[in-house]
């Protein structure tokens, strides 16, 4: 688990450079990472924006090595965790951004409804779920990497997939999301970015 946790946290390092570089945080003061494992994105929404708090939500046995990875940081006083299945338990309120990274494909379609419906629950109004996932084409053939790694789910979870865009953007819409959009940087990175 720390292996996997260290190799997530070197290859998110770059990633989310480029996410907080294209999305607008000069208005976030509260984040909630689900999933967040080692902190990696929430400590670059700090860099990008101090006054930033984060929560990181994680399973049980994860959070012990994400704390780990904060007071490395030296911003133990910026991140708090939260423990538990992002299905069953709450996530708490009060958050201006909801980032939500390399989960939906773990998920069936079912699973992520409910996990959109609990980020919106959470989100003050006018706040932003963003997803970072693989996002197919309506034919899900493309991008490559993306068909590829629906293969990897198939084999390796319960219910996973990889999703296209109009799916995720349906289950936001059912979540109550408004003014639903795709963003992609250019080293390749995908996101659905709704507000609620």
């Amino acid at each position: 688990l720390e292996s996997f946790i260290a190799a997530m946290h070197s290859r998110g390092l770059q990633q989310a450079k480029e996410i907080a570089a294209v999305l607008d945080l000069s208005q976030t003061r509260q984040v909630l990472d689900i999933g967040g494992g080692s902190g990696a994105f929430t400590f670059e929404f700090i860099r990008e924006n101090p006054a930033i708090r984060g929560t990181i939500f994680d399973l049980p046995n994860v959070i012990p090595i994400t704390r780990q990875y904060i007071s490395r940081e030296g911003i133990d006083g910026s991140v708090t965790t939260l423990a538990g299945d992002y299905l069953k338990d709450k996530f708490g309120y009060d958050y201006d951004l909801v980032f939500v990274s390399a989960v939906l494909h773990i998920n069936s379609p079912e699973e992520n409804i409910l996990l959109i419906k609990k980020c919106a629950e959470a989100l003050n109004p006018g706040g932003q779920l963003v997803i970072l996932d693989h996002i197919m084409t309506d034919d899900r053939t493309g991008p490559a990497v993306g068909a590829f790694f629906a293969l990897n789910m198939l084999v390796g979870t319960e219910k996973g997939d990889t999703y296209t865009e109009k799916e995720i953007k349906s289950w936001m819409q059912i979540a109550g999301f408004k003014y639903i959009r795709r963003r992609d940087t250019p080293q390749g990175s995908n996101m659905m970015i709704g507000i609620k």
